[in-house]
């Protein structure tokens, strides 16, 4: 029996391959076009394409305005959705005076994916200087205005993954963290941690000035030994791609933040979608916000959970976009 790494193997691609695996199984031809790159799906006379996480289900608008964060957040305003307040900072001097105003913030590359150059929390007018440097480097954005400040919502942070009129996952974001044993130093165990997380073909997590920071806030170093059982947190960035970890909890999400996550990929025409939602309570209606979304989601955070249940979601969409070509 094949297994998903063997299709790892053969596309060279952490995202497509998950679909090819679901593709295989469905009856769909494939092939791999570029090793590392693009897929092609194969129904009849037609075909489509998956290149890395993108597959066709987002048009060329929907993928622009996706790419463009602070665009998302003005198109989901006009739809009354709920979204963190944003201002471009178009210098340092900008983002020095967003922070005085606001004091809680996020500092982000206008255009950029999988958490980098995001930097949450700022405590000092120096860290904001340092952090609007970090964000201009890797922004992807075209004109001079790279970077944005975004307001801080508290909250925990969820992937809704939708497709068309439905939710097909929800997985709880949890940032980077160790858990003490009373003996090891917190670099022992992200060491360790680090080990464990290549078992499961995940990215490790590198000890950086993100890092630094968040245990210096909590009054922490990396050669502290924390106390059996107990968890560390080691960023407030909750990507995979930087140590973060995902739950399975679609079950016990209240249907008011499906129907939201729904409205907003329609909002940005996107019929695949990852929908980023900040809320304190998702068991009961309250008060949330959209801080993203992702035209192209990557699957594994919902097939490499720490808790609850795999939902192989490339099922569905394979499924979707085999019955949409073959009409």
């Amino acid at each position: 029996m094949k297994t998903y790494e063997y299709y790892l193997k053969e596309t060279g691609n952490v995202h497509s391959a998950y679909y090819v695996e679901a593709a295989d199984a469905l009856g769909v031809k494939y092939r791999v076009l570029k090793k590392h790159f693009m897929v092609e799906l194969s129904f009849g006379d037609k075909s489509c394409y998956i290149i890395n996480a993108a597959t066709p289900l987002s048009t060329a608008t929907g993928t622009t305005i996706c790419k463009r964060k602070q665009l998302t957040n003005q198109i989901l305003k006009a739809h009354n959705i709920p979204v963190p307040e944003q201002k471009i900072l178009g210098s340092i001097r900008d983002a020095i005076e967003f922070y005085k105003e606001r004091k809680d913030i996020v500092i982000k590359p206008i255009q950029q994916i999988g958490g980098k150059g995001v930097s949450i929390l700022p405590r000092t007018s120096k860290e904001v200087q340092e952090d609007y440097k970090i964000a201009f480097a890797v922004s992807k954005g075209k004109s001079s205005k790279k970077v944005i400040g975004e307001e801080f919502c508290q909250g925990d942070n969820y992937r809704f993954l939708v497709l068309k009129d439905k939710v097909l996952a929800v997985a709880r974001r949890m940032p980077a963290k160790v858990t003490g044993d009373g003996v090891h130093t917190i670099q022992k165990l992200i060491k360790l941690e680090n080990k464990e997380r290549k078992t499961k073909l995940l990215k490790p997590i590198i000890i950086d000035r993100e890092v630094i920071q968040k245990l210096q806030k909590d009054n922490r170093t990396l050669q502290d030994i924390p106390v059996k059982n107990e968890t560390v947190l080691l960023r407030y960035n909750c990507n995979l791609t930087t140590g973060g970890t995902t739950e399975e909890c679609t079950k016990e999400v209240n249907d008011y933040y499906k129907q939201y996550a729904i409205k907003a990929a329609k909002c940005v025409d996107c019929e695949l979608a990852g929908i980023d939602i900040i809320a304190k309570d998702i068991t009961k209606k309250g008060s949330f916000a959209i801080n993203e979304i992702n035209y192209n989601p990557g699957l594994r955070l919902h097939y490499k959970v720490d808790k609850g249940e795999v939902i192989k979601v490339a099922y569905p969409i394979i499924k979707y976009i085999k019955d949409k070509y073959l009409k």
